[in-house]
């Protein structure tokens, strides 16, 4: 059922791109004008892992992707029996021969360094040049900052000069070696892409989803500065970004979200185009869900409990008292991408990390308020910092389901004292049989490792744990 329910979806979303995705190195295309060269981008982006399969089962969102725990945790020489068991011991790096995700958003980098290379001899007004060769940079920035996150340590001003990073790469000579720089040198890189002066450039307005105007530029800088932890420098962009684009998704009469939702900044999909459908949550994460939760409680799943379906959860994830989403609807959850709605989280943290408790815990109840039925407001309820973080948190863990951010956001709190934490996981399978295991704020599993087949050709890549 998985396998058929993925190549599917699959089918279904890359049959329209497929033709334009082989964009060849300089010399060898025929791209000639401006508007030859805009038109790449309307494309339907695509990571080549879902976030399901790994970074939501590293910070125990997620136990899998529609597969049976028993099953994983049975096989002990497997890259999903490392992350659910949270086994340092095994050699992730050497079961990593490939990554489709690592080998994906450098083949997108690559593709806006062909459009930056050619936009100087292109045919077309300098007007529409500078716009696109900005859209083109915060794309590039906004990938290498997806990489740096996953496959190097967190950003911290103590260790940054210091630790590895990734290679940014920002020429299209695909034959010399790009080398890793540390993580300050990377998001000194994706700052200078995602600048004010390129915010500027774009549109008001993007023209589709795929296609990047201010609120997109704002929401990148954003999330680039909050994840560097300077939440004053982050809030004036994400509130830039939503004086543009301040649409909530409407979830009171179910969940419905097309892939050219409106609130969707920029879509960028995993390897599995329909998630959530597929994902089976921890019990943890189960917990988390308010009363009166839309989604969670519409009743027009398969078996009539609702989409985050307890009989499926049991049933192919094997757990007891966990669920998994099982509804065919028109729905797309923006993997890898940003939306208004959860530009609104970030900008409610910057609020509260500012000192500004009531006017971030009120940008988190106007998402709630399309959320949960008879939600009670968060508003007024905090008396510091730490108690409006819980609150949000909480919220926010389940607004982003099915996506990177819980993922970014453990490994960025994982820096900070007052927020670090042991994450525990404890469930019984179906067969009555325990487990437990903790991963460590500092664990090694945090950061991915690059896969082979890069680093044989490019001596740099050493490993980042």
């Amino acid at each position: 059922m998985k396998r058929i329910l993925y190549y599917i979806l699959l089918i279904t979303v890359f049959s329209a791109c497929e033709n334009r995705l082989d964009i060849t190195p300089k010399g060898k295309t025929v791209l000639g004008t401006v508007a030859d060269l805009e038109t790449l981008l309307n494309q339907t982006y695509n990571l080549g892992g879902g976030p399901v399969e790994d970074l939501s089962v590293i910070c125990n969102e997620a136990y899998s992707y529609m597969s049976n725990v028993s099953e994983l945790l049975a096989n002990k020489n497997t890259l999903a029996y490392a992350f659910l068991a949270y086994d340092e011991k095994v050699d992730r790096a050497l079961l990593t021969p490939t990554d489709g995700r690592y080998s994906s958003i450098y083949k997108w980098i690559n593709y806006m360094n062909v459009i930056i290379d050619k936009l100087d001899d292109a045919e077309g007004d300098a007007g529409s040049k500078e716009m696109l060769a900005a859209e083109t940079r915060v794309m590039r920035a906004y990938f290498h900052w997806l990489a740096v996150n996953i496959y190097a340590a967190q950003y911290d001003e103590a260790t940054a000069a210091e630790a590895g990073g990734i290679a940014y790469v920002t020429d299209v000579d695909v034959v010399e070696q790009k080398n890793k720089q540390t993580v300050a040198e990377v998001y000194k890189h994706i700052l200078e892409d995602c600048s004010d002066e390129n915010i500027a450039k774009l549109p008001d307005a993007a023209p589709n989803v795929a296609r990047g105007g201010k609120a997109w530029g704002n929401a990148v800088r954003a999330k680039v500065l909050m994840q560097m932890k300077k939440y004053a420098e982050a809030l004036p962009y994400a509130l830039k970004s939503l004086e543009y684009n301040d649409v909530i998704e409407d979830r009171s009469a179910g969940w419905s979200l097309p892939q050219n939702a409106s609130s969707n900044l920029m879509y960028i999909l995993g390897s599995i185009p329909g998630l959530p459908m597929g994902e089976v949550l921890s019990v943890e994460t189960v917990g988390l869900f308010e009363p009166g939760d839309y989604v969670k409680n519409h009743t027009e799943g398969l078996m009539g409990d609702g989409s985050w379906s307890p009989a499926y959860g049991m049933m192919l994830g094997g757990v007891m008292g966990c669920v998994m989403y099982f509804d065919f609807s028109d729905v797309f959850v923006n993997a890898y991408g940003i939306t208004s709605d959860r530009m609104y989280y970030t900008a409610a943290e910057c609020y509260i990390r500012t000192g500004k408790i009531d006017e971030g815990l009120d940008l988190v109840d106007r998402v709630r308020a399309n959320r949960v039925e008879e939600y009670e407001p968060f508003k007024g309820t905090a008396s510091d910092e730490k108690a409006a973080m819980k609150l949000l948190q909480k919220a926010k863990w389940i607004e982003c389901l099915s996506t990177y951010e819980n993922f970014f956001d453990c490994k960025r709190w994982n820096t900070e004292n007052d927020y670090k934490r042991a994450i525990t996981r404890n469930f019984m399978t179906l067969e009555g049989e325990q487990y437990s295991y903790t991963l460590s704020p500092d664990s090694p599993l945090w950061i991915f490792p690059f896969p082979n087949d890069a680093c044989s050709h490019n001596s740099s890549l050493t490993q980042n744990y």
